[in-house]
């Protein structure tokens, strides 16, 4: 066993008389297979789209269905509706597999710089990424860090749009640990962070008082292709 710092040390082992056990040493992983179902009984994709679009309206998110061959057309409107303005896109290829392209605007890239990006990113009016997954039962986007993909372009440009594949549409948030835990036990490199993110920005912490767009984005809308 690795030697751990003193004061983690010291504190697991606090842990555990508090638990009134041993200090366990070995953990072995659990069987994610066998913890998650790989099916959701009777739902189908249909009644997972369903499900998005009735949860989109409880978190003050706008669902917009399209197809991969509107999906240019949708997003420039969506655009003219946030006022126009600058727009950064993430680096993600499937900008490039989909054909598109936009005015004025930028996209976020590892040559860039951290200081590049973050300031293109602030001067945006409108944030277009691709969804890693969604969860269906939270209105949720699972987006990772990654090189081409910084955390802060989720978070300071006004308007938020997701694009989601209806094949990366999942019930929730264990079937997208699941597919995470895949693509790990594959060799796959997975980004620094993953975000779960649930519509505009809001909190209610003052007087239970929901007030959107406090640290974050004022508007989100999905784009499911």
């Amino acid at each position: 066993m690795t030697a751990l710092p003193n004061n983690r040390e010291s504190f697991l082992n606090r842990v555990a008389s508090k638990l009134g056990r041993d200090r366990i040493y070995d953990v072995q992983r659990p069987d994610i297979g066998v913890m998650i179902p790989n099916s959701y009984g009777t739902l189908t994709t249909g009644n997972l789209v369903d499900i998005l679009k009735e949860q989109c309206f409880f978190i003050h998110t706008q669902l917009i269905e399209s197809t991969p061959e509107l999906l240019q057309r949708t997003l420039n409107d969506l655009i003219e509706a946030n006022g126009g303005g600058k727009v950064i896109t993430s680096g993600d290829g499937r900008f490039r597999d989909y054909g598109l392209h936009f005015a004025d605007s930028s996209v976020w890239s590892k040559s860039a710089g951290r200081e590049d990006n973050i300031s293109r990113s602030e001067a945006a009016n409108t944030v277009i990424v691709f969804a890693d997954y969604a969860l269906a039962e939270s209105g949720t986007v699972v987006v990772e860090s990654r090189p081409d993909q910084g955390r802060v372009l989720h978070f300071l440009p006004d308007h938020y749009i997701a694009v989601i594949e209806k094949q990366r549409l999942v019930l929730r948030s264990t079937q997208a640990a699941a597919a995470l835990n895949r693509r790990v036990e594959a060799g796959e490199t997975i980004g620094s962070s993953i975000n779960f993110i649930s519509g505009p920005s809001n909190s209610a912490d003052i007087e239970m008082q929901l007030v959107v767009g406090v640290h974050g984005p004022l508007r989100a809308t999905y784009v499911l292709i």
